[in-house]
């Protein structure tokens, strides 16, 4: 059970090309190889974040079978500091064959927001605008 010592650190996600992931997260998302994890079974793995003590993501390179792609509205979610870096994101991601859709305006709660796809099928969404922060202690 959660208590208020408990924090979320990361999520874990399967990708089949490690090294062509972390390209694809330091290029887009601005993150950068925080460690790289031995794991006892040999799974290849990284920790990557924005910055030391970011919330992290943890690469897993695992085969095509078992890294498959978040289904259906689960992405990773990015927050832009205007409407133009969200423009400019999008139109980046369609030139590079990976915009799924945006940019568009879906109001004050989800804000001026775009998708894009990772190596695996993955979305990351980036946004201005939303109403979604920090919880207050």
């Amino acid at each position: 059970m959660a208590t208020a010592t408990t924090r979320l650190t990361h999520i874990g996600l399967p990708v089949t090309d490690l090294a062509k992931s972390i390209a694809f997260y330091e290029k887009w998302a601005g993150m950068k190889v925080q460690e790289r994890p031995t794991d006892p079974v040999g799974i290849k793995g990284a920790r990557m974040a924005q910055k030391k003590g970011d919330f992290t993501i943890s690469l897993l390179e695992m085969p095509m079978q078992m890294a498959l792609p978040m289904p259906g509205v689960m992405h990773l979610g990015l927050d832009c500091t205007s409407r133009a870096q969200v423009d400019k994101i999008a139109t980046a991601a369609k030139k590079a064959g990976i915009l799924i859709s945006g940019p568009v305006d879906s109001g004050p709660d989800l804000g001026y927001q775009t998708y894009i796809s990772d190596p695996d099928g993955n979305s990351l969404e980036f946004s201005f605008g939303q109403s979604v922060g920090l919880a207050e202690d």
